[in-house]
């Protein structure tokens, strides 16, 4: 082991400069079973490969993969493997890894974390030689390339099913499959990659080393940490990178880089009537009118917001619906609780038949400035008599809080993936089972519809059954939308190479980050 640490120290100081990323939350874990978030992502993309990439264009090509093959009627796909890969740990990548990963993803505690249902739904994989896997479907399915790129096999022998697999010594000492070795003492905090000189794979890495790092809460800490080249590339609130766009912020060392992505910044509300009162739909229904639209619409000249209309982001994914909503209207959230009871007393707050208050708790994180969208909402929401208890937390303290059910609204953004089947453990009772489904809504179409979609091969028809889930949960309103997001970097100018994916991301494709250098 001491050898082993020598080596890489030796590797890391006789090698270029890192180039240094900031990760605006702590990371979790670096094990491929348990990306719930983006930010895993990020470092994970170019530790592990993927069965199958995608191309700068969008389109998929091979990585772990040598070919794949599929038979008329799509129900037949035989996967193999290039010959010569090997774990980083030096022991041959196979067929077996392939099935004992698909197999981990299916565990309860594997699915709680994150429900990759794409891949772990798929009917029957079988090892048919050390580099060939066959799977074997009931139905063909239309999201098969989706769910090859995102699976991400792990060397079986040493990721063992574990009951905890946010935990355990692998987590931040990951063996993978990709061109970066994670190197000792990677934590939450901190994580330095160095090139792995044994990768055979297709994708290799131009740069020797990156550093990820998480940036500090304080915003004009993490704008000095910035300013000075701390970090070659990061996410930036709002409002400097306006200043950085207009040449107020910084010396003219550090460019501005923004990108439309395919997530929505959201409010997740509790539909579980034995927890909170939101279980009542036309309660939700009064809160969506409630949405700040005025607020946000008065960030444009600072940010590229655009309201929500849809689960599926817009011009990023072709499941999103063009047609225009409405745009919230308070007497109307007023006049759906007077309907639903809900009476206002002589300090403004409505009550029902029982003499309950309509008080809710809600947890967010502070954003910029001294007025944010989640005091606009209270704000409009009071003005219908809902009144609010907002509660400032960190994103890690929201997600933990919702999965436990704490609280009636949770404020935080998320991303979706390449299609939108990915996003069915959300929105579906089986999402409910597995703990993915936070908001517990339940409705029985959205369920089959899921399941549909999930097979249809015609286009139209597939793009028809999004649509109607998306009316469905726009009319029951588990979540409210608010924008869509949109990612703001300052980048230093050495930086060459950055790119976004179709999904807005400067990860997830080849070339990506594995394309990054620094000049001269």
């Amino acid at each position: 082991m001491r050898k082993l640490v020598g080596w890489f120290l030796g590797a890391w100081l006789m090698g270029a400069q890192p180039i240094s990323v900031a990760l605006d939350k702590p990371l979790m874990s670096l094990n491929p079973l348990v990306l719930a978030r983006e930010v895993e992502s990020q470092v994970v993309d170019l530790v592990f490969d993927r069965l199958v990439a995608l191309d700068e264009r969008g389109g998929f090509v091979p990585q772990m993969l040598e070919s794949w093959e599929t038979s008329k009627d799509g129900r037949d796909i035989l996967l193999k493997l290039r010959p010569g890969l090997t774990w980083q740990d030096g022991t041959p990548i196979e067929a077996e890894d392939v099935v004992a990963t698909w197999r981990m993803l299916s565990l309860p505690e594997v699915r709680k974390v994150y429900d990759l249902v794409g891949v772990r739904t798929l009917d029957n994989l079988v090892v048919e030689s050390p580099l060939t896997v066959r799977i074997r479907l009931k139905k063909a399915r239309a999201s098969l390339l989706t769910d090859l790129y995102n699976f991400q096999p792990v060397p079986r022998r040493r990721y063992p099913p574990s009951k905890n697999p946010l935990q355990g010594p692998l987590n931040f000492a990951p063996v993978g499959s990709g061109p970066y070795l994670v190197l000792p003492g990677a934590n939450g905090q901190e994580v330095n990659l160095q090139r792995w000189s044994g990768y055979l794979g297709p994708h290799p890495g131009r740069w020797e080393a990156f550093r990820f790092r998480v940036q500090p809460t304080d915003p004009a800490l993490y704008g000095r940490q910035l300013l000075a080249h701390e970090y070659h590339a990061g996410e930036l609130d709002w409002f400097r990178h306006y200043l950085l766009r207009r040449g107020a912020f910084g010396d003219g060392s550090l460019v501005s880089q923004s990108a439309p992505q395919a997530s929505y910044d959201a409010l997740w509300f509790n539909c579980n009537p034995m927890r909170s009162l939101l279980g009542d739909p036309r309660i939700r229904l009064a809160l969506a009118e409630a949405l700040p639209w005025e607020f946000l619409m008065s960030q444009r000249r600072f940010r590229a917001v655009r309201l929500a209309t849809s689960l599926w982001p817009a011009e990023k994914s072709w499941a999103w619906d063009r047609k225009a909503e409405r745009l919230p209207n308070l007497e109307s959230g007023a006049s759906l609780l007077a309907e639903a009871g809900w009476i206002p007393g002589s300090d403004g707050i409505r009550r029902d038949a029982k003499g309950r208050e309509l008080r809710l708790v809600m947890y967010s994180k502070q954003e910029f400035g001294r007025r944010d969208h989640a005091q606009a909402f209270c704000e409009a929401a009071k003005k219908i008599g809902v009144q609010i208890d907002l509660r400032r937390a960190t994103f890690d303290d929201i997600q933990e809080r919702s999965a436990k059910g704490d609280g009636d609204i949770w404020d935080y953004a998320w991303t979706t993936s390449l299609d939108p089947d990915n996003e069915s453990p959300l929105f579906t009772s089986e999402g409910i089972k597995g703990g993915t489904n936070v908001t517990g809504y339940r409705n029985g179409e959205v369920d089959t519809l899921f399941e549909q979609g999930r097979h249809e091969l015609d286009p139209g028809r597939r793009r028809g059954i999004y649509r109607r889930i998306n009316d469905l949960i726009q009319r029951d309103q588990p979540i409210l939308q608010m924008t869509y997001g949109v990612s703001y970097l300052a980048v230093d100018r050495r930086l060459r190479g950055l790119g976004f994916n179709i999904l807005g991301q400067t990860y997830g494709y080849v070339p990506g980050r594995r394309g990054w250098w620094l000049a001269d």
